[in-house]
């Protein structure tokens, strides 16, 4: 049906543009085009191959394909970690963008996986990627921003396009801890990972992705009984390492609940950017654990 589809509008715009001639006609698709990348709507699938198999990617605009195009070279240390999770796992994914990670651990592997992402052109990419590669039975999305209290609140977006970053939830405070002006605010649902859990029941995770951009210590305090339990094995965390202070009462945090540090590990490709400080630091549970389940 896309198919057809795409052929009937081919040929109308063809017959419209019949009058203006072949340049004419180029230099009109050439404005057009052009007009689609100015508004975000520029779409694209992009096909990334992978040991897994291909992943298929709906990308509206540069950033998201962008996100596609580095899947595997982004945070090479958070494809190994993913690829070490064992079928019949449960994955959060909490910040999950346009959902790049979400659809790479969930592709022709039995992972489940729920992705939390609360920007609203992010959520939209996130389910178009899940519906693109057929994975609503092993896959759910929420639009929700975990925190450390439940409520209604503003989640402060510095850009609104498709595959943005950087905004933060209840505080307008960056990933380096600093305040900044919103673009936008955007109406939103904060919740404790806990109160998530005990309210609705969902399949338990055996594994967690955090990557935030500046309120992992909330979410961290808003998890203290579920990073508790046996269950959860591993969490991956992106922190910021110019932060010390900060950066390092989260990490004790984690580690409160059983889970110990194993790498702090970045690409090579961050180095002299903005982003040089922010590591991806992975947390194991120890086979023998004192922990207590809940």
């Amino acid at each position: 049906m896309r198919q057809i589809i795409k052929c009937i509008l081919v040929g109308l715009t063809r017959l419209l543009t019949w009058p203006l001639g072949t340049g004419g006609r180029r230099r009109l698709l050439r404005i057009l085009r052009q007009g689609m990348k100015t508004v975000g709507f520029d779409e694209v699938i992009e096909e990334i191959p992978t040991a897994r198999g291909t992943v298929r990617f709906y990308c509206l605009g540069d950033l998201p394909l962008w996100r596609a195009k580095t899947l595997l070279t982004k945070e090479p240390e958070t494809i190994e970690w993913i690829d070490t999770i064992e079928d019949g796992a449960v994955l959060y994914d909490i910040g999950a963008n346009v959902g790049v990670y979400t659809i790479y651990a969930a592709i022709n592997r039995k992972v489940r996986v729920l992705a939390f992402e609360p920007l609203a052109a992010n959520y939209f990419l996130l389910n178009r990627n899940i519906e693109e590669n057929r994975l609503s039975d092993t896959v759910s999305a929420y639009c929700l921003a975990l925190n450390d209290t439940d409520g209604l609140d503003k989640f402060h977006v510095r850009d609104t396009g498709f595959g943005s970053a950087l905004s933060s939830f209840a505080e307008a405070i960056d990933h380096n801890g600093q305040p900044f002006a919103a673009s936008f605010e955007q109406g939103m649902i904060g919740m404790t990972l806990d109160d998530f859990i005990e309210t609705f029941a969902p399949p338990f995770p055996d594994h967690i992705k955090i990557d935030v951009d500046g309120i992992e210590d909330k979410i961290v305090t808003g998890a203290r009984r579920t990073l508790s339990d046996l269950r959860v094995k591993s969490l991956s965390i992106e922190l910021d390492a110019a932060r010390p202070d900060y950066t390092d009462a989260v990490v004790r945090d984690i580690e409160a609940a059983g889970l110990t540090l194993i790498s702090k590990r970045r690409s090579a490709e961050l180095d002299g950017t903005p982003f040089g400080n922010i590591y991806n630091y992975l947390f194991r549970r120890p086979a023998a654990s004192g922990a207590s389940q809940t």
